[in-house]
């Protein structure tokens, strides 16, 4: 019944797009349910049979490109996206923009179905090696690393909230020698993409005008108030975590526009499609980029487009935008990377270089689930979708998380206002005939754990080794600072305004026991190692610094002509979701690389 529900809806999307508003024919049912279908085909991909570029391509001719660009930008993903609209504003420069992955469809657009998006063919489908301290739960310890293979990137199929971080994360950047990053100085960047339609906020801290759409949610069930009024009961503010202050309450800021998602393709590329110094070229995967071992300069990149090799030159700069995972697999098959790694793989080693060796994520426990009394109610699931058509409202425009919550707990010993991790509430549809349940998910924003991205052999299409090694940190403070935040939000669903929540008490397998009962300590630390997910939130495997891959201007250091603008280079944690940040890294960067092509 709700996938006919679901059909029906996707159908009058697609009618409403063909000019045939809420006229519902077996042509748009069958077409989103081809495309529901091959989605759900995709999902394999998380278990992919790896490629071999050998084979595909062992008598393949390498063509040259026939035109010469000035920057080749590799990945129209989050940053890549943002930058090449920048740079494509200089008439005088020629860019070149190349996306392994292909363009947004009807589907990608609608907020309610990021979850599908993740598990599709616009994702690059990888996962991580067997893992020890968490991921337990999972078949063989394998969890699976969402990031996006689409133009569009990770924006065009992520959960779309809009985080900037907080104030003492880019002061920590600077502080590690990275001038120019502090918070005073990204500031401007953040504001400059931003086009803010929120009820309240600040002009400090907040533009209107900017190319990307940044809302207040277009749906807010009666859990999600309720639980924000829990945040008060217990003296939490409800804040702007964009503005002033982060630590409090709130409901999410969007990367919607009138409750369709907006990438940073759509946003920032597709109002300008018709540059003629621009070149998008998508399904295009680049398998190299030409550093000249002598002169130590990137002078293009080799890639993949339909059954091609094509070479193409640039006499400016490479700019790597592929992200934590993909930048730094293509930095080390291509010469940049740690020279034992390189060497023991038959790959010259061009620049010994600490790449893909501080890949840092957001660990999040998704197993605290309560159970809620609700009134018998009728679920109109047309009315939803007739609402979504005509207003661009109601639960199909959120991805499910209705409130957030940056919150210090117990374990921490900072002495700033520093939140140590946040909640995402996610409410259910009604589950009994007078119950709905919701989730209270928990993340650390500052883990100490730390991951890696490495090479498993030298052939470009097989995937790369990825190990985030949530929960490793030696003094166990990750697995304390979860499991104080498990305590802190049961005690927020204690308050009166949560009244008559119950936590659901079926419990993980394998962790209650007589020594460890549910709800004790030694149960919720086993529940967080086989219950914990990655957020998706890939950075720091190019970080920026004096001893790291990329200096303050995102340049690879000791390579001429090479950057990396993307979440890669992050050095310090963002306090939240990255994609704020990594728009803003683009505007900068944007703005260095035109300074110093003066």
């Amino acid at each position: 019944m709700k996938l006919v529900l679901f059909n029906l809806a996707t159908a009058l999307i697609l009618g409403l797009a063909q000019g045939s508003p809420f006229e519902i024919t077996d042509h748009y049912i069958q077409s989103y349910k081809d495309g529901i279908a091959e989605l759900k085909a995709s999902a394999a991909l998380h278990h992919p049979v790896e490629r071999s570029f050998a084979a595909e391509y062992a008598e393949a001719e390498v063509k040259s490109e026939p035109h010469e660009y000035d920057f080749i930008i590799v990945g129209g993903g989050t940053a890549g996206a943002v930058l090449a609209s920048r740079l494509s504003e200089v008439p005088e420069y020629k860019v070149l923009l190349l996306e392994a992955g292909g363009e947004e469809t009807k589907i990608t657009k609608i907020p309610g179905m990021h979850k599908v998006l993740g598990a599709s063919k616009h994702a690059w489908g990888y996962h991580t090696e067997p893992q020890e301290t968490w991921c337990l739960g999972h078949e063989n310890k394998i969890c699976p690393v969402v990031t996006g293979k689409i133009l569009g990137g990770s924006s065009a199929i992520n959960d779309m909230i809009y985080t900037r971080g907080n104030v003492r994360d880019f002061d920590l950047w600077a502080d590690l020698g990275n001038d120019g990053w502090c918070y005073d100085d990204v500031l401007p960047y953040f504001k400059k993409s931003e086009n803010a339609h929120l009820h309240e906020f600040d002009r400090k801290f907040h533009n209107q005008g900017g190319l990307l759409s940044v809302e207040d949610p277009h749906y807010l069930s009666n859990l999600s108030h309720a639980f924000l009024a829990a945040g008060k009961e217990l003296g939490k503010n409800i804040v702007d975590y964009n503005g002033k202050d982060q630590l409090g309450f709130s409901v999410p800021q969007l990367n919607t526009e009138n409750g369709e998602r907006t990438s940073t393709y759509n946003a920032f590329i597709k109002h300008f499609a018709t540059r003629k110094n621009l070149v998008v070229r998508p399904l295009s995967q680049v398998i190299e980029i030409l550093i000249s071992p002598h002169s130590k300069e990137a002078q293009g990149v080799k890639y993949v487009h339909e059954k091609e090799v094509i070479a193409a030159k640039a006499s400016k700069e490479v700019i790597l935008t592929t992200g934590a995972i993909n930048s730094a697999q293509l930095l080390m098959l291509s010469g940049v990377g740690p020279k034992e790694q390189l060497e023991s793989l038959g790959i010259e080693c061009i620049i010994d270089s600490p790449v893909g060796q501080y890949l840092k994520d957001h660990p999040t426990f998704k197993g605290l689930n309560y159970i809620y009394p609700i009134e018998e109610h009728h679920d109109d699931h047309e009315h939803d979708i007739i609402n979504y058509l005509r207003n661009g409202k109601g639960p199909l425009t959120v991805p499910g998380i209705e409130a957030l919550a940056f919150l210090k707990t117990e374990a921490s010993k900072d002495t700033a206002h520093y939140p140590d991790v946040y909640f995402t509430f996610v409410p259910h549809p009604k589950t009994a005939e007078h119950e709905a349940n919701f989730d209270v998910q928990i993340t650390l924003t500052h883990p100490k754990s730390t991951g890696y991205v490495a090479l498993k052999t030298k052939d470009p299409l097989n995937w790369p080794k990825i190990s985030l090694n949530h929960l490793s940190d030696a003094d166990e403070h990750d697995i304390t600072t979860m499991l104080a935040g498990i305590r802190l939000a049961q005690h927020l669903c204690d308050t009166a305004a949560l009244k008559g929540s119950k936590l659901n008490d079926q419990p993980i397998d394998g962790c209650a026991s007589e020594e460890h009962p549910f709800n004790s300590d030694g149960y919720w630390k086993c529940a967080i190692k086989h219950a914990t997910y990655s957020a998706g939130h890939y950075t720091g495997s190019c970080k920026m610094g004096k001893e790291a891959v990329v200096d303050n201007e995102l340049r690879v250091h000791n390579v001429h002509k090479l950057r990396v603008v993307d979440a890669s280079v992050i050095p310090v944690s963002i306090t939240g979701h990255p994609q704020a940040a990594t728009v803003m890294i683009a505007e900068k960067a944007a703005e260095l690389i035109k300074h110093s092509w003066k």
